[in-house]
Order: structure tokens, then C-alpha cells, then sequence
């Protein structure tokens, strides 16, 4: 179900229900569920200064979480531009805070993107400090259904020249690469190895064809089934962890059973 809040149109993520409190809007579990640890919500309009990184950082700290004792200095970060081409940033850090009555240590994060000249719309979302990281299924519905009405779509020209390149995923035994190119096309490298006593066997396959960006969702379309294309709502972004950007992208399949996201790292030449 989509609905708006000063200009920026939003869907509520599933499992989730919408409260409203003046202008801030409150996206909270309808359930106690591992796949719903936190809560969202957007927070209005806000100032900017110009730079996003310092207006999502200012937003966590006035808007978000005004008044909260910070844990520590350490904080994880994220910049990029969205499938319809707006910029924006993310900024998260743990607080120490009074929760209906109660101190409570949570994980908090402000997101900020234009909201015509001079703002910024504020998405927001805090939950448990071991459970909660604001970056799952949740986020990933939320953030690929914002619509900001103040911002014109380049129909995925900036995304395009983002992904160019060569991003790859790796877990446990095996890891998957994605090789996007300027003419349009993608390669698929799936690698895997297994171990039987002292023996390691490896196996690795490789698949290509053509990629578009339309409507805020990649569609690759493999030469051996173009009949039978594969969909996901992509994000091209940096992340700061452990004192550095690293680039990324994370590739959100919400036609699985259940939903997926998968974050990809780039490979440097």
C-alpha cells in the first residue's frame, strides 16, 4: 500500500503497520518477528547544509534520537544514488536512550535525499543494538518504493553508469560475480568448492546476455532463456566500515520465498 508524507511517496514494508504522530510517520512490526528487528519511519523535511553525509548525521542526532547519550565513536555509513537517479546518505551509531520508561541501548539510523532546494526528506528507523543493523528486507522494500515528488527520474542513466564494472559476492564455500559493461551486457560467474576428507573438488560455471535498468529494477535476461529473465530492485552505493569506503551493491529479490537481499562487493582491476 503506498502512501505520502510531505511530497515523498512510500509503501510500508510487509509485516509492518503505519502510525502517525503529527508529521512523523511511524512504520512499526506488526509482529514480533526475526525478520521485522526494527522499526521505521519518516520524519518530515529538514534543513540542509549541501552535503548529505553531514545533513544525515545531524538529522540522526536532532530528529532521530535528540537528547540520547552516543555508546561510542564508531558508526557505519552509507552514500549512493538511487535506481531514478536521487542522491542520498545513511548514517547509523549506537545510542543510550529512555524507551517508555526504561534505558535502552539501540541501534539508530537517519537517511536523508532532496526535497527541492534548500531540504531534505528523513527516513528513520531504531531497533535492539544485538538484533537490529537497519539494512534488511525492510529497508531494502522501504527504500526502493520512495518517490521523492521534487525529483525528475533520469531513467536510470546514473545507475547504469554505476554498476558498470565487476561486483562479487562470496559465502561459505562458494561466490558469484557479476560483470556489468558499457554495450549492455552482464556476465554471471557462479564458483564453488567442496571438501571430502583431504580432498577439495572446485566446480565453476558461467552464463551471459543483457541488462536494463527501467523503473527502478534491473532485469537481466540470460542468452540460454530469454524467455525466463531474472528481476531485482538494485542500489549502488559506498559503505564506510573500519575507517574506509568500500563501493557496493546490493541486489533486493522480492519474488523469493522469502524476500533476499544480496550485497555484492566490487572487484578493483
Amino acid at each position: 500500500m503506498q502512501a505520502a508524507s510531505n511530497d515523498l511517496v512510500f509503501a510500508i514494508p510487509t509485516g509492518y503497520i503505519e502510525q502517525r504522530n503529527g508529521e512523523v510517520i511511524i512504520l512499526a512490526p506488526a509482529t514480533t518477528d526475526e525478520r521485522t528487528p526494527c522499526l521505521y519511519g519518516l520524519a518530515g523535511r529538514q534543513p540542509s547544509t549541501g552535503n548529505l553525509e553531514a545533513d544525515a548525521e545531524a538529522a540522526l542526532v536532532r530528529v532521530v534520537v535528540p537528547g540520547w547519550r552516543r555508546l561510542d565513536d564508531w558508526h557505519y555509513a552509507m552514500r549512493g544514488t538511487s535506481a531514478e537517479g536521487w542522491p542520498y546518505a545513511w548514517y547509523r551509531a549506537a545510542f543510550e536512550g529512555d524507551i517508555g520508561g526504561q534505558r535502552q541501548a539501540v541501534n539508530a539510523m537517519a537517511m536523508v535525499l532532496p526535497a527541492g532546494p534548500g531540504q531534505v526528506h528523513v527516513v528513520w528507523g531504531m531497533g535492539s543494538i544485538a538484533r537490529c543493523l537497519l539494512d534488511d528486507v525492510a529497508f531494502e522494500q522501504l527504500f526502493h518504493s520512495l518517490r521523492p515528488s521534487a525529483w525528475t527520474s533520469d531513467g536510470g542513466q546514473a545507475m547504469t553508469r554505476a554498476l558498470l564494472g565487476t561486483w562479487r559476492f562470496t559465502a561459505g564455500a562458494g561466490l558469484q560475480q557479476l560483470t556489468f559493461t558499457s554495450g549492455g551486457r552482464y556476465e554471471r560467474a557462479l564458483g564453488s568448492s567442496t571438501h571430502i576428507g583431504h580432498t577439495e573438488t572446485t566446480s565453476s560455471t558461467a552464463t551471459g546476455g543483457q541488462f536494463t535498468i527501467r523503473n527502478g529494477e534491473l532485469t537481466l535476461v540470460p542468452d540460454h532463456r530469454p524467455a525466463s529473465p531474472d528481476r531485482y530492485f538494485v542500489r549502488v552505493y559506498d559503505e564506510w566500515f573500519q575507517g574506509r569506503w568500500k563501493s557496493s551493491i546490493a541486489l533486493f529479490d522480492s519474488r523469493a520465498k522469502p524476500p533476499l537481499v544480496i550485497q555484492y562487493y566490487r572487484v578493483d582491476p
